[in-house]
C-alpha cells in the first residue's frame, strides 16, 4: 500500500475540520480575554494647583480599569536592576487629599489616583536615591508596579521628567 493509494477524505471535509478547530480556539481564546484584567497607567511629576490654594508639586500615579471586570489595588511597588542584580520595594499609600487609598476597588472604566506630596527640595526624591535607586542604571530600569486583587501587575515606567529628577538627586548625592 503506497500514499497514493490512501483515501484522504474530500475537500469539503478538511475545510469543515479546520472551519470547527478554528472557532474552538477562537471561542476559548475570547471567554480568556473577557476575565482579563485591562489597566492603563502613568507615572510621573505632576503639579496640583487649585483657587486659593499654594501649588504642590507630587510624584503622581494614574490608573484606569479599561476592561470590563473589575479588580481592586492592593499594592504599588517599586523594582530596579536587572537578572539576579533585582531590588524591590513597596511603597506605602494612605488615604489623604492626594490618593485614594490602598486597598483600592477599581470598577471598570474607574480611575484611581496616588500621589506623593514633595517639598521645596524633593525629600522623598532624595530619600529614595540614599536608600534604593544608588546608581543611573537604577534609574534606566525602574519600574512601578501596581498590583491587583487577581495577580495581574500594571508596569508602568516613570516619565521622563521623574526620571531626570531621580538622576539629578544621584548626581548631586555623589558630587555633594
Amino acid at each position: 500500500m503506497s500514499i497514493s493509494d490512501i483515501n484522504w477524505g474530500s475537500v469539503a471535509d478538511w475545510v469543515s475540520g479546520l472551519g470547527s478547530l478554528s472557532a474552538g480556539i477562537i471561542a476559548l481564546y475570547l471567554a480568556r480575554a473577557s476575565q482579563r484584567i485591562r489597566l492603563k497607567g502613568y507615572c510621573g511629576l505632576r503639579m496640583i494647583v487649585g483657587f486659593g490654594t499654594t501649588p504642590q508639586e507630587v510624584v503622581s500615579f494614574v490608573v484606569t480599569n479599561v476592561g470590563t471586570r473589575s479588580t481592586v489595588i492592593n499594592n504599588i511597588s517599586m523594582r530596579v536592576g536587572r537578572f539576579k542584580k533585582k531590588r524591590f520595594a513597596i511603597i506605602t499609600v494612605v488615604r489623604d487629599q492626594y490618593s485614594v487609598g490602598i486597598p483600592y476597588p477599581l470598577a471598570d472604566g474607574q480611575d484611581a489616583h496616588w500621589g506623593i506630596p514633595l517639598d521645596q527640595s524633593r525629600t522623598w526624591i532624595k530619600e529614595l536615591c540614599d536608600g534604593f535607586i544608588q546608581t543611573p542604571d537604577d534609574v534606566k530600569t525602574l519600574q512601578f508596579r501596581v498590583h491587583t486583587s487577581h495577580g495581574e501587575d500594571l508596569v508602568l515606567r516613570p516619565e521622563e521628567p521623574l526620571r531626570k529628577a531621580i538622576l539629578e538627586a544621584i548626581e548631586k548625592k555623589t558630587n555633594g
